[in-house]
């Protein structure tokens, strides 16, 4: 959706509505409802005066149709209307209404199967797939992770009322919000982002790293790191950390330790020395 209002704001349509819906979130019958519209008594609990559809309030602007894939075969014919004569008709009524508007949809099927299995009419298919954009999953895209999960903390903060920033909780994190596979995309890390949110606001602390607790909010993102002893190549080692990322990656190996920096400058490959001469120039 955020992809979807990127290309109505920059483009000649941005001054007119947006307007959102996911197929998949309604019955067929409220599906309908909600994006054409009816008319005063059209069926049983109607809305006195009617109602305007979600087309309809698109008017000059953009409807993004998000999980068209999922949207029931029937109302299909009636949006492959709405693509070629450019109106709707309300439920309840014979009079057909002119919309223009700039139709985005959006699915994880693969509709080219659909239309094979008899589940997604192939004219409108072939109506939708005039632009085709593949946008790649966030595992594939991980150079976007650090900004996107910044703003959302950020984000979740505000919304909790509080000034907390996210810097040194995140940058502790990022690490293992990089090696993590990320199957529910950025909802996941949405997800995941709002539990620190709650957390560090209730605690007062963003950061503070403590690494148990941490455990204890997002097990998913640690219990997918494989144990050091098992890499093949052990990036706890200094060597294979950026300059940018040193004094954060010390911390973190320290941390992880327990605070017994022996263990924690042999995992990182220098002498005790070195390690506190590091530790020195972070503090």
């Amino acid at each position: 959706e955020l992809f979807a209002q990127g290309i109505h704001n920059a483009s000649p349509r941005k001054n007119s509505p947006f307007v959102a819906i996911n197929c998949a979130a309604f019955p067929e019958s409220l599906l309908e409802s909600e994006l054409f519209g009816h008319e005063e008594g059209a069926f049983s609990g109607s809305k006195r005066g009617g109602k305007t559809g979600l087309f309809e309030a698109a008017h000059t602007g953009t409807i993004f149709l998000d999980e068209i894939g999922d949207m029931p075969f029937s109302l299909q014919t009636r949006l492959l209307r709405v693509l070629q004569e450019k109106e709707i008709l309300r439920v309840g009524s014979n009079e057909p209404m002119h919309v223009d508007i700039r139709v985005i949809a959006a699915t994880n099927r693969v509709l080219k199967q659909n239309v094979i299995d008899g589940n997604f009419r192939e004219d409108l298919f072939y109506r939708l797939n005039i632009l085709c954009i593949n946008l790649p999953p966030l595992r594939e895209r991980i150079d976007d992770l650090p900004i996107i999960a910044s703003r959302l903390l950020n984000n979740a903060f505000r919304r909790l009322g509080s000034n907390l920033v996210e810097e040194k909780l995140l940058e502790f994190l990022l690490p293992y919000f990089t090696k993590y596979s990320w199957p529910g995309n950025i909802r996941e890390l949405e997800n995941v982002v709002e539990r620190l949110a709650h957390y560090h606001v209730d605690r007062g602390l963003p950061n503070i790293v403590d690494i148990p607790h941490l455990r204890s909010i997002i097990p998913e993102i640690f219990d997918e790191m494989p144990p050091q002893d098992e890499k093949k190549n052990d990036t706890s080692l200094l060597k294979s950390v950026s300059k940018a990322t040193e004094a954060m990656h010390i911390e973190r190996v320290v941390s992880e330790c327990g605070g017994n920096y022996n263990e924690a400058a042999k995992k990182l490959g220098i002498s005790r020395t070195t390690l506190w001469r590091r530790l020195n120039k972070t503090m």
